[in-house]
Formats: structure tokens, sequence, C-alpha cells
């Protein structure tokens, strides 16, 4: 009977629900029969017992296999929030990653992501109070009147590579409205670009739209003119106004930015006392030298205009603190905010000028002579209007300035202190000047200055004989492409390849001019559609050690100085053959 019942149960448990029918009706058939019990109803109670002990367990399966079940269950729910969490912490990687590709952009890349770099909120350490001058401030920090906005951690990896482009070009660049691709829609932005010198390829670049100062964000509302390198390729300078342009108040800020991770290393803001009141001035210029002890000093030139000033001389060796001010205390007119620094780093040509003297009817403008370690300055007399542009022979013999008012340029023999020699610049409003390699030829360029501001040629001095040269048939000499308000040539260290570069202020290009044939031969277009107003090369070895080659004032290595000095003693053997 047994099997009987079973046999609709293919399982343990089909087994066990047919013994326990089999033993409760053999339980029921014993109740009602009373007493007399046979082998029948003995077998059926074996039976019983067997298949109670056979339920029983069945149970513990029962049981076992739920709380399996239980425990994959939660499992599987573990499983599944930590695939959440970890694809949470993939796309947030992701995010970064494209965050970082999109700042640090690549080498080699013709036209690379951009290095966006903003001072915002959560960073800001506060300066000291300016009239205690302690940690980075000093007694000339305070003198002129140049405050430690934000100090940052500037370390961090690599963000391109010294090895595979061991001679680079930089330059500021700004927002340009003129450019025909500008977004109009896009944040106001000032910083610097980087291009290989020999391949002409955009290496990177850093960007500011916007500073904290003081608990207030601004945006950045003015492209910079000045940047450049330290001595030893360390740190780079750049400056840009930020602040509100129609409530007046806007000021005058510098960034010293990490050439190596390009992350920003100091912000500085630049306000001081003016005729009658405080004054923050724009950084206009920024260079670079090695003071006659070797020691590395960069000038940061404020103002616009014929009324500079002040001038800060930094130490990049001393965390880049202000190791002398050039105020109106010490230089006074002080004129247009273009300094260089003599060959042998010993002094400063400062633009002497002022808005009253530009209007003059006579050149009555000069520039002072200024040592930097005595900080006494002699006045060279009759330089124009409004001298711009300083450059100076190898043999610190004779420096040029260009007059940017009356389209003039002047040579002073730096020995008697006077001006010696001067002539029409051939184009309209000169602005900056540049030496070729045997200082034969002088190139000066045609920004427009004081007039139009439009200016995109190239005039040609002939050195020797101080008039126009005779190299072309036709003057000056056409830029083209975008060349609008071009503003300085700055000469390629490698003597083949004989080339000067050309900041471009209201275009979107630099314009590359061969010295040979005094044609441009390259338009390297600008990373992000901005305009430029300087320029710097820089070598670098493969271990990051560095050296500021040249810029808008001329040549600054050692070797480069010496590549110039031996054109020089060629071109008058030959002449002298």
């Amino acid at each position: 009977m047994l099997s009987k019942l079973a046999a609709p149960f293919g399982s343990r448990m089909g087994r066990v629900l047919a013994l326990a029918i089999v033993a409760s009706l053999v339980v029921g058939v014993a109740c009602s029969s009373g007493s007399d019990i046979n082998q029948e109803d003995l077998d059926a109670a074996k039976n019983l017992a067997v298949a109670q002990s056979e339920l029983s367990s069945a149970k513990a399966d029962l049981t076992s296999a739920q709380g399996a079940a239980s425990a994959a269950e939660s499992a599987a729910a573990a499983a599944a929030s930590e695939l959440t969490t970890t694809k949470s912490s993939l796309g947030s990687a992701q995010s970064q990653v494209t965050s970082l590709t999109t700042q640090l952009g690549t080498a080699g890349q013709a036209a690379p992501p951009v290095t966006v770099s903003v001072i915002s909120a959560g960073q800001s350490v506060p300066a000291p109070a300016g009239s205690a001058p302690t940690g980075w401030a000093n007694d000339e920090s305070v003198r002129g009147g140049l405050f430690l906005v934000t100090q940052f951690d500037s370390s961090g990896p690599d963000a391109w590579s010294a090895a595979e482009h061991p001679l680079i070009y930089m330059s500021s660049e700004g927002t340009e409205s003129s450019n025909p691709a500008a977004d109009a829609d896009a944040a106001y932005f000032g910083g610097f670009h980087m291009v290989d010198a020999y391949t002409h390829d955009v290496i990177g670049s850093v960007l500011f739209t916007e500073v904290e100062d003081g608990g207030v964000t601004k945006p950045v509302s003015s492209f910079p003119h000045g940047a450049d390198v330290s001595p030893d390729g360390k740190w780079a300078y750049v400056g840009f106004g930020a602040g509100n342009n129609d409530t007046g108040g806007r000021l005058g800020y510098l960034a010293i930015v990490n050439m190596r991770t390009l992350k920003i290393d100091k912000l500085l803001r630049q306000e001081s006392y003016f005729e009658g009141g405080m004054r923050s001035q724009r950084v206009h210029h920024v260079q670079a030298w090695n003071d006659p002890d070797g020691n590395p000093k960069v000038i940061v030139q404020w103002g616009f205009g014929a009324n500079g000033g002040p001038h800060h001389i930094l130490d990049p060796n001393d965390d880049n603190r202000v190791w002398k001010s050039i105020t109106y205390d010490d230089i006074m007119p002080m004129g247009h905010p273009f300094t260089t620094p003599s060959p042998d780093g010993q002094y400063v040509y400062v633009s002497i000028g002022a808005n009253w003297i530009r209007s003059n009817h006579s050149p009555a403008a000069g520039i002072a002579k200024f040592d930097i370690t005595t900080g006494k300055h002699e006045v060279i007399e009759g330089v124009g209007h409004h001298p711009i542009g300083i450059t100076h022979t190898a043999d610190g013999r004779f420096t040029y300035v260009v007059d940017g008012h009356s389209s003039s340029v002047y040579k002073i023999d730096n020995e008697i202190n006077e001006v010696v020699g001067s002539t029409s610049a051939g184009v309209a409003g000169p602005y900056g000047i540049a030496l070729n390699w045997d200082e034969t030829r002088a190139v000066l360029v045609g920004k427009g200055e004081g007039s139009h501001n439009l200016g995109g040629v190239l005039g040609l001095l002939d050195t020797v004989g101080m008039r126009q040269a005779r190299d072309l048939h036709q003057m000056p000499i056409q830029l083209g492409g975008s060349a609008s308000s071009v503003d300085h040539a700055i000469l390629h260290p490698d003597p083949e390849v004989n080339q000067f570069w050309i900041s471009n202020m209201n275009g979107w290009e630099t314009i590359v001019v061969d010295i040979d044939t005094w044609t441009a031969v390259d338009w390297i277009p600008t990373p992000n559609g901005g305009n430029t107003h300087s320029g710097a090369f820089v070598s670098y070895n493969a271990d990051w050690t560095g050296t500021l080659e040249s810029d808008q004032g001329g040549p600054k290595s050692a070797e480069m100085w010496a590549n110039v000095r031996t054109a020089v003693a060629n071109s008058a053997a030959a002449l002298a053959r």
C-alpha cells in the first residue's frame, strides 16, 4: 500500500508524506479497534516512526535551503550595491580624466586641449596686512604696493614633456573679440600658451577666468599683455585685470605659475599711492635676466599709456619676493612700462614720460639708466615724446629706443649716455624693436601706437647708416594673416632657423618672419582663439633644468649673447675685406 501511495511522488518529500498518511490511517484503525494489536499494526507504527524521522530531516533540509537562499539574496544585493558604487566611482574617475585631459592638453597635437586654471573659492590663504612686512611681504613689496593675495600648492605631475619639447615659445593670450570664431557667450579669459619652437605645435596653455580676492570672486575682465619666464625656466609670470569695468572696480593681478606642472603658485595684486589717491595698475610687460653675479631677476612692469609704474624686481630664488621696487619716489615721471636690462645685468633702462610730455611740441621724454645695485639712475634726454621699445647691442655699447608718438628711432651711446643718432622708423606708431644676429638690422614693429593701433607691418632699420634699410624693393614688410596691432619681435634662439616671431595684440596668430627673405612664412593660430602681446623662447633639458633664451627685450642667455657677438665679429670682418 505504501508503494502505491508514494508512486505519484518522485521525491523524498513525497515518500515522507505517504508514510505520514499511512501512519495516520494505522493509528486511526488501532484506536478504533481497542486493544487488539496485531503485527500489521506494529509494522504501521514502525513505518510511522520512520516517516516522522524523515519528515524532521526534510524540514531541516528545507530550513537550510531557505537560509542558503536568503544568504544568496543578501550576497546578490551586496554585489549589486558594490557594482553601483563601482560604476559611480568609475564615472567620477572618468569625469576627472576628461577634465584633466581638457586641462592639460597633449604634447604633439596641433591644437591640444587647454589647461584651464581657475582660482576658486576655498583655496585662499589671506596675505599679510601689508603694514607689517611679515611672511612673503617685505619692506620693498610694501613700499612698491605689491601684495600676496593667495599662496597655492603648485606641486604635481608633469603637465608636458620637456624631453619631447626642448625649445618652446610662450606668449600671453587673452580673449580676442574681433576673432570671427570667438564665442560671445564664453567667459572672458587671460593667461598664456606654449608652442614647440621647431614643429610649431601647441603644447598647452594656462587660462584664468576669475580670481578670488578677500572672499570676493571677480571675473577676469582684461586680457594680459606681459608674460615671461624666469631665467631658469621654473616660473611663468602673467598679468591681467579682474573686476567690474562698469563700476571701476577692476584691479591688476600677477599670476606666478609652475612651468613644470602648469599650476598656479601665487596670485599677487598691485595697488599703490599715485597723485593723491590709491591706484591699481595692470601688468604691461615682464622681462627676466641674470644680474652681474649670476642671480636671476624678473622685472614686472605695471601701467599703461605714458604714466606707467611702479615696477617690481622679483627674486625667483627667494620665493619670488620683491627684491627691489622702482617707484615714483625713485624715477619721476615714469613713462610707458617697457624696461630692459643691459647685457651685463647691471642696469635697467626705464622710460621717462607723461601724457603732457607725449603731447608736447618738443621731444622732451627720456630714459632712466637705473643701477640695480645702488638704486641711483642717470637720465638720458632727447628720445622723443613717448619712448617704448628698448634694446641693446651685445657689447653693451649702444641702446636703441623707439618713439611711438613721432614714429622715430633713437640711438644712445652708453659710454657717454647721450643720443648720437635718430631717424624715421618707417612705420606708423612703432612699438617693439629687435636686432638681427649681426646687429646690422633692427626690426621696428609697426603697431600704430598713438593713432589707430591697427598696424600689421614691420619697418627695417640699417643700424650702421642709421637710416631705413634698402634690403627690399618695397617697404614696409607686410605680415598678412590676422596681423593687427602687432607689437613685439622675438629672435628665435637657433641661428640656423633665423627667424623673428611677432606677437599680435589684435589678431589671433603668432606670425613667423624669415630673416633671410624678410617675409612672413607661418601664422601659428593661438590655441584658444585669443590675442598675444609678448613672447619668450625657453630651452629645457630632460631633467627640467631650463634657460630663458630670449624675450621681447632681446637675447638673455649667455649662449645666445655669445652667438650674437660671433655673428657681429664675422660681419665686421667681412665688411673689412
